[in-house]
């Protein structure tokens, strides 16, 4: 019999009695949990080699050992893909101390206090922009079925990582006690999961051994690409000076201890660290001010909350909750608004405000002309009537109209960001009036460097090619197949991995270099394209094809 289809699912992996949804533990219960493997994780790590390397700050072994979880889950495709299409969002320190501040506020704040209510709330925002996970009420989250399998692993990785580590300082993991506190820091770690969208876990210690062993199994039976093991290595040299400082080791140190040899050779081949990370190490040591365990993190999140009362970001969560819950037609994409709120978060206490307009449209004047230079980019919060998109061809008479928008919706971005003529007109058809955040070229210019706007970029040219993504793959793919165009593999590859297919392989794209951004992905899938156009296609795909290019400008 043929094997299943895989469902990206804990059932991929585990019997279904073996798997059961992550308990709904009252505060109280949970403080007692996460207070007690933390006493437990502290005595143990206090070894005299860490005494020794660290003095009174040895907890930072046991931060390296979590670290080497992240590291672990470098293997996982899809999260290499997901990290890699959206790195825009965050800067590659902030990033990290963003999750470190998750998981360590998590263990060590109280679960209702403003400041991990804060953490969690970002940390949810940024992984429905990813992708990976849902909206389902206020902040709360839940992952996308297909992703399941996945985020369950990276608690799984962090939890064995640590086991590793517990294990080095003495700890046989076999052990009565191994055993008890390994499935204590399960508990904890899939909870801490949990709050970002996970809802189910293993059912007990031998089932998440069972889910580990069958995972790693199929991480080795289906090793990722080149392409995708050399996106990974770009991510790991980008961080590891970051987690390094975390674990108060040098670079070396760090990842010789706490990252396992096979993710270890996977990574760093051969051994071979470039001698600059430890430089960026000692640079971020001496940029970043030493704070103690949870008071960096309290200050962040009070910080942030100040942040959100600004009212440009309190403009753009309301658009944001609007798409999300609100206004859920297809041309609305809650993940852009997501993504400029979060770059308007990530600014600073002290950033400018985005510019706030009140525009005046009447009947039938363009907010953006086909063929026209355009100047501005909006973030629409509302408008009084509908705004429609035309699109005139020369085989048209008449522009045809292709789309209705409703607010909220972002118009623009991807005509300033390539530098070309509009492709479309919008306008409305009665007057209207529109409330809008408005970014002209000068703070374009200063913008287009900064991660959050990259990030809300790159996710519109997702939203607008995943608009036909189905019919377009299915038809790249059948004629790829049929033809064996080694081109239109390619252009398959980079299509659904541009539409948010963080499960393709990338095996098959050509012409561009494993380093790519995902911005120079783009103008390779729109290179590709007119290549395959001009050697002639069936009028199906060449039509469909034809309006990729005209949708990524």
């Amino acid at each position: 019999m043929p094997a299943p289809a895989r469902r990206g699912t804990l059932e991929d992996y585990l019997a279904a009695d073996e798997i059961v949804a992550i308990p709904a533990l009252a505060d109280a219960e949970w403080d007692a949990i996460r207070r007690q493997a933390g006493w437990k994780l502290t005595r143990r790590f206090c070894t005299l080699r860490n005494l020794f390397v660290h003095g009174l700050r040895f907890t930072g072994d046991a931060m390296g050992f979590a670290w080497g979880g992240i590291y672990r889950t470098l293997f996982v495709s899809a999260i290499v893909t997901t990290s890699y299409r959206n790195e825009g969002h965050f800067r590659s320190g902030e990033r990290i101390k963003g999750t470190n501040d998750f998981f360590v506020g998590n263990f060590a704040l109280p679960r209702s206090g403003a400041e991990t209510r804060e953490i969690v709330r970002l940390v949810n925002l940024r992984h429905h922009v990813a992708g990976v996970c849902k909206p389902v009420q206020d902040e709360r989250v839940r992952v996308i079925d297909v992703y399941e399998a996945e985020f369950a692993y990276v608690a799984t990785a962090f939890i064995e990582s640590i086991r590793r580590g517990l294990e080095l300082c003495g700890l046989p993991p076999g052990s009565g006690p191994g055993r008890d506190l390994a499935w204590q820091i399960c508990v904890v770690l899939y909870q801490v999961a949990g709050f970002a969208g996970l809802t189910r876990m293993p059912r007990d210690l031998d089932a998440h051994d069972r889910f580990r062993d069958a995972f790693d199994r199929r991480l080795r039976e289906r090793p990722p690409s080149p392409r995708v093991r050399r996106m990974a290595q770009e991510i790991a040299r980008r961080i590891v000076p970051v987690t390094a400082s975390f674990a108060d080791e040098t670079v070396a140190r760090h990842v010789a201890r706490h990252i396992d040899p096979e993710t270890r050779e996977y990574l760093f081949p051969g051994g071979a660290i470039p001698e600059a990370l430890e430089s960026q190490r000692i640079e971020w040591e001496r940029r970043q001010p030493r704070e103690g365990r949870t008071s960096g993190i309290e200050k962040r999140s009070r910080d942030r909350r100040t942040i959100w009362q600004r009212p440009d970001v309190a403009a753009l969560q309301l658009a944001y909750h609007q798409a999300v819950f609100v206004n859920t037609a297809d041309e609305v994409d809650d993940r852009l608004v997501g993504a400029i709120l979060l770059y308007a978060l990530d600014s600073g206490v002290d950033a400018r405000p985005l510019e706030r307009r009140s525009i005046d449209l009447a009947a039938g004047q363009p907010l953006i002309r086909q063929g026209g230079t355009v100047s501005e980019m909006y973030v629409v919060l509302s408008a009084t009537a509908p705004l429609v998109v035309l699109h005139a061809t020369e085989a048209a008479a008449e522009p045809r109209q292709v789309a209705t928008l409703a607010a909220p919706t972002v118009l623009g971005e991807i005509g300033m960001w390539r530098g070309q003529p509009a492709v479309a007109t919008v306008l409305s058809r009665e007057p209207n009036r529109l409330e809008a955040i408005v970014i002209d070229q000068a703070r374009f210019a200063e913008l287009k460097q900064e991660s959050g706007f990259r990030a809300a970029t790159a996710a519109e040219v997702q939203r607008r090619l995943a608009l036909n993504s189905a019919l377009v793959g299915t038809l790249l793919d059948d004629t790829a197949a049929r033809t064996g165009d080694p081109r239109l593999a390619s252009i398959a590859q980079l299509f659904r991995f541009l539409t948010g297919d963080s499960h393709v392989s990338l095996d098959a794209v050509i012409d561009l270099p494993d380093e790519a951004t995902p911005a120079e992905c783009l103008d390779a899938l729109r290179r590709q394209v007119d290549d395959a156009i001009r050697g002639g296609l069936p009028p199906d795909l060449e039509r469909y094809l034809g309006n990729v290019v005209s949708t990524i400008g």
